[in-house]
């Protein structure tokens, strides 16, 4: 093991400790507080309970709250495209990377994981751009479809084309939006028909054309279709 990767390990070694006597001592002392309910209550079954509103109530919350705090600062820099700052940070500012490690099983660590993927996206790595964007989970319509979509932005940019026309439909799938869904649809055709898969491609643009006729994508559904159906 290298001395780089050594001291690395050790650092998140020492920082996972650190959230874990953090965890405990915030526990201990919230147990103190409500030692009287315990005793009354009797036992480890409501020790473990109290514990567990602890954390749910007020350790997550409190942690996530913090963590936003710090993300602003990356948000800013994405917004001005200013992505390697956005991912890593810069000076006493966290990036997008180290809030997604630093304050697991918050909503902003999962909020990071989907920037830290869209930043790799525009910093053309795309295999840590799938990575990231496949650690985050969210069943908001709109920021589900795009993370799909940008999924498959990165397949296709590796040339993995099966995969991205995959996605795209994942994406066109996963939201009814009259702005994302015929986009989507109309890119997962265009990658069948790259791959010569004319049939495939043609029953994509029939989709868009039939359920979002009055979009962009779907009233040019009928040059698509043409195009298509000749190579079969």
């Amino acid at each position: 093991m290298s001395d780089e990767l050594e001291k690395e390990v050790l650092h998140h070694t020492e920082s996972t400790s650190n959230k874990g006597t953090e965890l405990v001592d915030s526990a201990e002392n919230f147990l103190e507080q409500y030692q009287k309910p315990l005793m009354y209550g009797g036992g480890a079954l409501v020790a473990v309970l109290v514990i567990a509103l602890f954390v749910a109530f007020k350790w997550l919350p409190d942690r996530n709250a913090k963590a936003q705090k710090e993300m602003y600062m990356s948000e800013l820099a994405f917004a001005k495209d200013s992505f390697q700052v956005a991912l890593n940070g810069s000076g006493a500012n966290k990036g997008f990377l180290q809030i997604g490690t630093s304050y697991s099983f918050t909503k902003a660590a999962n909020l990071s994981h989907y920037y830290s993927g869209l930043c790799y996206l525009n910093l053309k790595k795309y295999d840590e751009a799938v990575k990231y964007l496949d650690k985050f989970s969210t069943s908001d319509p709109i920021l589900g479809s795009v993370k799909l979509s940008a999924t498959g932005d990165a397949y296709a940019e590796l040339g993995k084309f099966e995969d991205a026309a995959k996605y795209y439909e994942k994406a066109a799938g996963f939201s009814d939006n009259e702005l994302y869904a015929p986009y989507f649809l109309l890119k997962a055709g265009l990658v069948k028909e790259r791959l010569k898969k004319f049939a495939d491609a043609k029953e994509v643009f029939e989709k868009l054309k039939k359920q979002y006729p009055n979009s962009d994508e779907g009233r040019d559904a009928d040059k698509y279709i043409a195009r298509v159906s000749a190579q079969i």
